[in-house]
């Protein structure tokens, strides 16, 4: 019984080196999810209107209530700003993420709003500045 314990109590270890391992990685992917809606976000920022800017700054807390539909509207509403699909190029494996991991489709959207806020916040007192 008692080496059954010690077997228990090494296999308890190694799931949490497990877990915290898993746990690491995901945070990590997670950070590159970010950062790959972020760099759309000022590839496209190219294509938005001053009013577009001016929503995205208005609605800028709502970013931490998207669902996970966020992406599709994300793409839709690229689509309607002639955002060129090349700009939109996303490596496979974070394709394939943001395919099956809602919460990988909000860390896009939020780091693609960050991006675009992030161009906005460089520019806005050049744009509003009267010339």
């Amino acid at each position: 019984m008692a080496i059954t314990i010690e077997e228990l109590k090494t296999q308890t270890a190694e799931d949490e080196n497990l877990v915290q391992r898993l746990q690491t990685e995901k945070k990590v992917l997670l950070n590159k999810v970010r950062q790959e809606g972020f760099e759309l976000g000022i590839r496209s920022s190219a294509k938005l209107s001053y009013k577009d800017f001016r929503h995205f700054e208005r609605v800028e807390s709502l970013a931490t209530a998207l669902d996970e539909d966020v992406l599709d509207y994300l793409f839709s509403y690229l689509d309607q700003k002639d955002c060129p699909e090349q700009a939109r190029h996303l490596d496979a494996d974070f394709a394939y993420l943001l395919e099956v991991d809602p919460a990988s489709r909000i860390t896009f959207a939020q780091g693609w709003m960050d991006g675009v806020l992030s161009v906005w916040q460089t520019i806005k007192t050049q744009v509003d500045t009267p010339q």
